[in-house]
């Protein structure tokens, strides 16, 4: 479904994206980890077309979008670090406002955001809430309830789980495998190794800018006992990966 291909991203002396290539199959459930500084999220800026490689290309089901990214912004869905919603809406409104956004047919629209709620787990009650009210782990589903609107083919989740209890990051991750159940694909970005491993079909790790291993979890952890966590720590060495 996505393909890059030596893809690079310079900011003057710092190799951010140093060359870099993998593929995303359909269908498929594919994490991106990495320590801080290793070049995720300058990748994921390329990969959803908020800014371009310096070298290399990227390819969704087969067309640059690089050369023209309107082929992949009407089938992809973003959920970013930083919580995109409006606390003094309701959550039922945040979600008409993104479904405005995403320019989901009106007529339409109620039923989107029942289908999605019923993904993330938020019921009609919460839904009338005001989103200020919230706590850390609903504001993350309702956020990524955001993206998924306009029923997106590809969906990136940057770190979706960060700064929430076990609980909540519990439930988020049995929430994007029943979406991935319903074919949407998911690139998966974080640096918790056991939610990686817990939830992802391939993986790609990161370290300064260069990739350093890509491959599907079967063939990466072909040990009995082995961990994405011992893998990261023999590839990478044992540096801090939080």
């Amino acid at each position: 479904m996505l393909c890059l291909l030596d893809v690079k991203k310079y900011y003057k002396n710092n190799k951010a994206v140093d060359g870099i290539s993998f593929e995303i199959q359909k269908g498929e459930i594919f994490g991106l980890v990495g320590a801080n500084g290793a070049g995720k999220s300058t990748t994921i800026s390329m990969l959803t077309t908020m800014i371009k490689p310096d070298n290399g290309d990227i390819f969704y089901q087969g067309q640059s979008i690089v050369k023209n990214p309107k082929i992949i912004r009407g089938r992809l869905g973003y959920v970013p670090q930083d919580i995109a919603l409006y606390l003094s809406l309701s959550g039922r409104d945040n979600l008409i406002f993104w479904g405005n956004a995403y320019h989901v047919p009106k007529n339409i629209l109620d039923e989107r955001i029942d289908e999605v709620c019923d993904i993330i787990g938020l019921t009609e009650d919460k839904l009338g809430q005001k989103t200020a009210t919230y706590s850390g782990g609903m504001k993350r589903r309702l956020n990524i309830g955001a993206s998924l609107l306009h029923r997106p083919d590809f969906l990136v989740l940057d770190e979706p789980t960060v700064g929430i209890d076990m609980i909540a990051r519990n439930q988020i991750l049995d929430s994007i495998k029943r979406l991935n159940k319903t074919g949407t694909t998911i690139l998966y970005c974080g640096h918790y190794m056991e939610e990686v491993e817990r939830i992802c079909d391939s993986i790609c790790i990161l370290d300064k800018g260069k990739k350093i291993v890509c491959g599907s979890k079967k063939t990466l952890l072909d040990e009995p006992n082995k961990t994405l966590e011992n893998l990261y720590y023999e590839l990478v060495g044992a540096k801090q990966i939080f």
